[in-house]
């Protein structure tokens, strides 16, 4: 069954002659619009069959989906909270007449009512063929009670990046992808990447940064890779906003969130156990070592991690 437009509202509408228990999987026919397509769910361009990834942000349901939402509790009082950082400039007077320009990074805080994050989903999506077709694949879900919640989350994520999608019940069999290919990372080649190299990677992520912004993001970037890593990692699909740093000789992999909460984080594991988080795990930090917020200090705590 085909459903088309923005966003539905009513599940049952669109699955209740389906039987409860059944298992369904959510398709998008590819083959006519292949490159676009890929390029707007986060696929790199030469994705083969089996490759999965957590969908690019492109709207809300997207976005709900790679980073949760805030519950903002508007009947508590309030506390003061950072929420980033900025460059501050200024001009000091130098002698004789002249000045010198002057810049250093400050923190941003206010006092905001107490938030809770709703954790993301996390649904990822498969690239696979059938029948000479080239689909882009949810995961098997189940017909029935609070799995109806998990399936119209899936079709409307579906609807927002392509205005159309396929509801599978029979054979579905037929549909199941190929081995599983973790893509939600590319792995540069070894060499060194100042920031007008590594800029480009993550063009996406930073297209409505401002230069500000870009130039606190470039420091960040720079601090982090003056200590060496042995490779860079950059995230794709829903973790374009990500940016990771295999340390192998010290056994650690720094993980750069570009925008997400400003914050990185340490983990302990070798990068093929860091690499299957979803995104709730990283946002959560489960299984962290450090989580350091940008605010100032924040190249300190680094510091002693790295040299400690």
């Amino acid at each position: 069954m085909r459903i088309s437009g923005r966003r539905i509202i009513n599940i049952v509408r669109h699955i209740g002659h389906i039987a409860a228990g059944s298992q369904i999987r959510i398709l998008f026919d590819a083959t006519d619009t292949l490159a676009a397509s890929l390029a707007r769910a986060g696929f790199d361009p030469d994705s083969q069959d089996g490759a999965t990834i957590l969908p690019a942000i492109v709207g809300p349901v997207t976005r709900f989906n790679a980073e949760g939402r805030w519950i903002t509790h508007r009947d508590q009082p309030k506390e003061k909270r950072y929420i980033g950082s900025r460059l501050h400039r200024w001009k000091q007077w130098a002698g004789r007449g002249q000045t010198e320009d002057h810049e250093r990074v400050v923190d941003i805080e206010r006092d905001c009512y107490p938030r809770t994050l709703v954790p993301p989903p996390s649904v990822e999506i498969t690239l696979a063929s059938a029948n000479g077709r080239r689909m882009i694949a949810s995961s098997p879900f189940t017909v029935g009670g609070e799995g109806n919640d998990d399936i119209k989350h899936v079709i409307n994520l579906f609807l927002e990046m392509f205005r159309e999608c396929d509801v599978v019940s029979q054979n579905i069999q037929q549909y199941e992808p190929p081995q599983i290919l973790v893509a939600n990372w590319k792995f540069l080649p070894p060499g060194e990447y100042p920031w007008p190299v590594l800029r480009p990677h993550i063009e996406r992520a930073l297209r409505r940064a401002s230069e500000d912004t870009a130039a606190i993001i470039e420091d960040r970037a720079e601090t982090i890779r003056g200590y060496g890593p042995d490779r860079v990692i950059i995230g794709q699909g829903g973790f374009g906003d990500y940016l990771a740093y295999d340390f192998q000789r010290r056994g650690i992999v720094i993980l750069e969130a570009i925008r997400r909460d400003n914050a990185l984080y340490v983990f302990g594991q070798n990068w093929e156990a860091v690499s299957r988080l979803t995104k709730a795990q990283v946002l959560n930090g489960n299984l962290h070592l450090h989580r350091i917020i940008h605010s100032v200090g924040w190249k300190a705590q680094v510091a002693q991690i790295m040299n400690g």
